[in-house]
C-alpha cells in the first residue's frame, strides 16, 4: 500500500464514521417510513393510497441532490434552518423510503393468499394477523431487495459533501488536494466503502438465515 495512503489512513477511517453515523440514521429512517407506507398502500383506504401512490413517484422521480439542494438552500427562506447533518439523514431517509415502500409492498403482496385465508379463518383480526402470519413472513422475502436498497443508500451518503458535511467522499477530496494522489486515496475510500458495504450484506445474509430458521 502506497506511503501516502498510509499516513493518510486514520484520517480517512475517521471520516468514515461519519458516513456510517449518516449511514444507520437514514437506513432506520426509510426502513421505519418505507414499511409504514406499504402498510397504508396495501390497508389503506383510497386517499391514504394516493398519498403514498404521490410520495413514491414524486420523490422517485426527483434526484437526491435537487432535494438535498431544497432542503440546504430553500427551506432556511420559509424559517426552518436544519443542521447539516440532520439534514442530510432526513433527506437521505425520506428518498429511500419511497425505494423501500416498493420492497415491503412487493414482498406483502408475493404471500400466497392461502396465508390470509387461514388467519382469517382462525378469527384473527388483522393487528394479530400482521405481527404473526404477514409481516414476519413478508421480512424473509423482502431481505435481499432491502440489503441491495440499504447498501445503494451507504454509498448515496456522499452526496452530502456538496453541502458541506464532512464525511469519507469529503474527506478523500480533502487528502487528494493535499498530496495530488487521486489513484491511491480514491482508491483507499473505494475500499473503505466496499468493505462497510460487505460488512452490512454479510449482517443481513446470517440475519436471512435467522428468519429462515424461525420460519
Amino acid at each position: 500500500m502506497p506511503d501516502v495512503l498510509i499516513s493518510n489512513w486514520l484520517y480517512l477511517v475517521t471520516a468514515a464514521g461519519t458516513t456510517i453515523y449518516l449511514s444507520a440514521g437514514s437506513i432506520a429512517l426509510s426502513t421505519a417510513l418505507g414499511l409504514g407506507a406499504a402498510l397504508l398502500k396495501v390497508f389503506g383506504g383510497a386517499p391514504l393510497r394516493f398519498m403514498v401512490e404521490v410520495y413514491i413517484y414524486v420523490v422517485r422521480g426527483v434526484p437526491l441532490l435537487i432535494l438535498l439542494f431544497t432542503m440546504y438552500f430553500v427551506l432556511p427562506y420559509s424559517g426552518v434552518d436544519l443542521p447539516s447533518r440532520l439534514g442530510g439523514v432526513l433527506v437521505i431517509g425520506l428518498y429511500f423510503g419511497a425505494f423501500m415502500t416498493e420492497v415491503f409492498r412487493a414482498a406483502i403482496a408475493a404471500l400466497p393468499r392461502s396465508q390470509w385465508d387461514a388467519a382469517r379463518s382462525l378469527g384473527m383480526r388483522r393487528p394479530l394477523l400482521l405481527s404473526m402470519i404477514i409481516l414476519p413472513q413478508a421480512l424473509r422475502l423482502a431481505a435481499p431487495s432491502f440489503v441491495n436498497t440499504c447498501m445503494m443508500l451507504v454509498k448515496a451518503t456522499s452526496i452530502v459533501s456538496f453541502i458541506g458535511v464532512w464525511e469519507l467522499t469529503l474527506a478523500g477530496r480533502e487528502v487528494v488536494e493535499r498530496t495530488l494522489a487521486p489513484f491511491q486515496i480514491f482508491g483507499g475510500v473505494a475500499l473503505i466503502y466496499f468493505c462497510i458495504c460487505f460488512s452490512l450484506a454479510q449482517y443481513a445474509r446470517r440475519l436471512e438465515r435467522r428468519l429462515a430458521h424461525g420460519q
